[in-house]
């Protein structure tokens, strides 16, 4: 409930969005960043009198404590970045592996891999419109903006760079295209062309989760000095390991790729990003695995980041597997 915020009392308001308060009932809620928005005041410049008239002083705000504020509350601009849920999509079946939260933007509401815009009558009652097939794909552009503009409006505030030259955000090609196949992701495909998810590694095995703790190979072992026979040998399922920035560029070799140049950036290069596919039946938002930083011995390279961008999915044995479509490759 919204409420006058006291200005001898307090200057600043903060809240716990809806995503945080679901997030902290299940125990997920990890607070790593913060930010701060003037969203809900205005500037006017300051003034002052000299010589009889009233001058305006450039650069200087007018006092703002005698004004009346209304406490921060939650919007739906407040998602920017829609978190996947674990467990069946239901509205993709049980192959799928985790859905979307429910979101919205300016024109558009997501929920699962629908998306809804306006209402139609049916009746007496009205229903949301569900966009599919080519009214789908021809709005992709503008819902991708409106998560864009959620951001924008938050109305975060910076810092301006008095010492940088650039400050803006351009990157050179903007497009790119790729013929993706059984061929050029896995090289195993069925009768019918479509890849096999019981021939893919299962994620215990795959090696891109190998450098997470929860899935390193960890056989039984006894105590340092013990006398009690072993207990066994237990065989190793996964995958080699990648330990190395050579094991992974020899691992994506003969595959297509794209540069992209970042032509204008900040000094920090604070990035945030998400991928989305979009389909006549629907969207779906990508999974990411953060597999770490490597050193690069390159000229102008200090360390790559590497990030797997693909899909979940289960296999006909109840076994999770993970689709690697792409890799990124950041240089910095």
């Amino acid at each position: 409930m919204a409420g006058i915020l006291n200005n001898k009392e307090r200057f600043i308001d903060f809240i716990i969005t809806d995503e945080g308060k679901r997030q902290a009932t299940s125990g997920q809620m990890k607070i790593e960043f913060a930010s701060f928005t003037d969203l809900h005041t205005f500037y006017t410049p300051s003034s002052s009198f000299g010589s009889g008239d009233r001058i305006a002083r450039p650069g200087v705000a007018q006092d703002a404590s005698s004004r009346i504020f209304f406490e921060a509350t939650n919007r739906f601009q407040d998602v920017i970045v829609p978190e996947l849920d674990a467990g069946d999509s239901p509205d993709r079946g049980a192959p799928a592996f985790g859905a979307m939260r429910p979101f919205r933007v300016s024109d558009f509401n997501f929920g699962g891999n629908t998306v809804t815009s306006g209402t139609s009558l049916a009746g007496y009652a009205q229903s949301a419109n569900i966009k599919t097939g080519s009214a789908l794909t021809d709005a992709a552009e503008r819902m991708l903006n409106g998560i864009t503009n959620n951001f924008r409006d938050l109305r975060i505030l910076g810092t301006y760079d008095e010492f940088s030259d650039t400050f803006g955000f351009g990157v050179s090609p903007t497009t790119g295209s790729f013929m993706i196949s059984s061929n050029t992701a896995y090289g195993r495909s069925g009768p019918s062309g479509d890849v096999r998810l019981s021939s893919i590694p299962s994620l215990f095995q795959d090696r891109r989760f190998a450098h997470l703790p929860n899935f390193k190979f960890l056989p039984p072992q006894n105590v340092p000095g013990s006398v009690i026979p072993g207990l066994g040998k237990y065989p190793k399922l996964s995958e080699t390991q990648i330990l190395t920035l050579q094991d992974l560029e020899q691992n994506l070799a003969d595959k297509p790729y794209t540069q992209v140049y970042f032509s204008d950036t900040s000094r920090e290069n604070n990035l945030i990003g998400q991928v989305f596919e979009f389909s006549n039946n629907g969207v779906e938002k990508l999974s990411i695995i953060d597999f770490g930083e490597f050193g690069a011995d390159e000229p102008f390279t200090v360390a790559k980041r590497i990030f797997f961008i693909g899909k979940l999915r289960r296999d006909s044995n109840g076994a999770d597997t993970f689709l690697n479509i792409f890799t990124v490759v950041f240089d910095n």
